[in-house]
């Protein structure tokens, strides 16, 4: 729909009033201002917004600060503009205008395909009005879309503000494009909030686990509450939420409950070793030719929940945070049996494991 809107545009010394006189400008605008307020009204219904002529001070001012002192420049002493509620009326509007009798359409500007550096979009028209003695009066046209005049409503104090200090701050070193440039670069970090900032972050992490997303919640909602003001680096968050330590030591509980043999134990986390010392997936294939087809297959089941089988039949982890926590003492010198009893990989079973990882991929 946005490139379906016509791209017109006149040269700009061809768009100027058919008098230098403001007077005389002004008694044309008026003309139209009726004339085309009762047609805008018709076509447009609710939609269509007549205000009054631009207030004879403000013309002033815009035609010595942008048209340096000619008054045969300014173009929206008359001006309207429509309030549209979705796309397809604002484009049923604009065509309503394209196809006006007694009127020349000068320019269309798609602000849509290209909106301003604030973000800001309609479709700005320059048209001119046939009057009585055969000339044009040009006047303007703004079709709008309601949510989008809404949201400008709100914030534009704001940009308002950034708008007109960049300039100033710019100094007079720069082209028009180049101010602009700072502009949109100063308005895209603005826009870019610490909070989007912070959601992809830990989205990132949870790895898609609502699990570890709900307790991170948690955890931060405690620190906050015992240390008011607290200011978080989400880049640096590496430790494991209390919760999540918790639901891992929980399932591990399960898995090895009262009266659970030594020889299960040992054949399990064979298999954790294993998953934690590859950097990648492993198929079940691999894993079943390490520890043996009964062994595999008695202890796959048991660990389904924390290891789930995936895709082309490689096993995956419920998130990489189960690594990360039964990893936790690889640094430590601990006895290897102890890992067995707290849910832990120590360093010599890690090194165990690449060892037979690396002799199995030598053999492929």
């Amino acid at each position: 729909m946005v490139n379906s809107i016509p791209l017109i545009k006149t040269p700009k010394d061809e768009l100027k009033q058919p008098s230098d006189n403001l007077d005389v400008t002004y008694q044309q605008a008026g003309i139209v201002q009726r004339v085309m307020g009762k047609r805008l009204k018709e076509g447009w219904g609710d939609a269509a917004v007549i205000p009054d002529l631009k207030k004879r001070t403000d013309a002033e001012k815009k035609i010595q600060d942008k048209y340096f002192g000619h008054n045969d420049e300014i173009k929206d002493v008359s001006r309207f503009s429509g309030k549209f509620p979705s796309f397809k009326p604002l484009l049923e509007g604009l065509n309503f205008v394209l196809n006006m009798k007694d009127i020349k359409v000068l320019n269309v500007k798609n602000k849509f395909r290209d909106p301003d550096v604030l973000g800001y979009a309609d479709i700005n028209i320059n048209a001119a009005y046939k009057l009585a003695d055969g000339t044009y009066h040009i006047f303007e046209l703004q079709l709008h879309l309601e949510a989008i005049i809404l949201v400008k409503e709100k914030v534009h104090d704001f940009y308002d503000i950034i708008r007109k200090s960049i300039p100033k701050i710019v100094g007079d070193g720069f082209t028009v494009d180049e101010t602009n440039q700072i502009k949109a670069f100063v308005l895209g970090c603005l826009r870019n909030s610490a909070v989007d900032s912070a959601i992809d972050i830990l989205l990132e992490k949870s790895g898609g686990v609502f699990l570890y997303t709900r307790l991170l919640e948690e955890s931060f909602a405690q620190l906050a509450k015992k240390f008011p003001g607290i200011k978080i680096d989400f880049r640096s968050v590496e430790a494991l939420p209390e919760g999540l330590r918790e639901f891992y030591r929980t399932n591990m509980d399960r898995i090895f409950a009262e009266g659970t043999s030594n020889s299960f134990r040992i054949e399990c986390f064979i298999f954790i070793s294993l998953i934690c010392a590859a950097q990648e997936p492993l198929t079940q294939a691999m894993v079943k030719q390490i520890m043996g087809k009964d062994a595999f297959e008695r202890v796959k089941s048991k660990l389904s929940l924390l290891f789930p089988a995936g895709v082309g039949e490689r096993i995956n982890i419920v998130h990489k945070s189960l690594i990360d926590w039964l990893l936790r003492n690889k640094d430590n010198a601990v006895e290897d049996h102890l890992g067995i009893v707290e849910y832990f990989v120590s360093n010599t079973a890690l090194k165990k494991a690449n060892g037979e990882l690396c002799s199995i991929c030598q053999k492929v």
